[in-house]
């Protein structure tokens, strides 16, 4: 078997399991380990691919990884999506909420809602906020 096409199934294989893993260092040194391949295709020695595997790999885990990962990291920051977006948010009442239920404008959409506390009465035109999110219906507290 070709040198060149055993580290392509290597960088295969870790590109894969980096995949579960998530944390970049398996894709760095799966770019190491072509890197290598590259120079076996190229026809160098076995002490040359090896050196190139390693060099690429830790020029890629210490030079590029901490640059993904921060470019990673802060588009998580500022982009909660789902209800977890919705929690934490200002409403505001357009049908009496009370313990059978109500409903809320959220950010332009309507949602059911019931308050924290069951014996509350909340009025339309009342702000709240979305202290909990229940599948389809929000948990609602009356600010002050």
């Amino acid at each position: 078997m070709e040198p060149a096409f055993i580290w392509i199934i290597v960088a295969v294989i870790l590109g894969v399991a980096e995949l579960f893993t998530g944390t970049l260092v398996l894709a760095m040194v799966a770019g190491g380990a072509v890197l290598a391949a590259i120079g076996a295709g190229l026809g160098a020695p076995l002490w040359v691919q090896a050196i190139l595997f390693a060099a690429g790999s830790a020029a890629s885990i210490w030079g590029l990884r901490p640059f993904l990962k921060q470019a990673l990291d802060s588009g998580n920051d500022d982009q909660t999506m789902g209800t977890k977006a919705i929690q934490g948010k200002e409403a505001l009442v357009l049908e009496q909420v009370d313990a059978s239920g109500g409903l809320v404008e959220i950010s332009g959409d309507n949602w059911t809602a019931y308050p924290l506390e069951p014996d509350q009465v909340l009025e339309p035109g009342d702000r709240v906020t979305v202290v909990e999110i229940k599948g389809a219906t929000v948990i609602v507290w009356r600010q002050t």
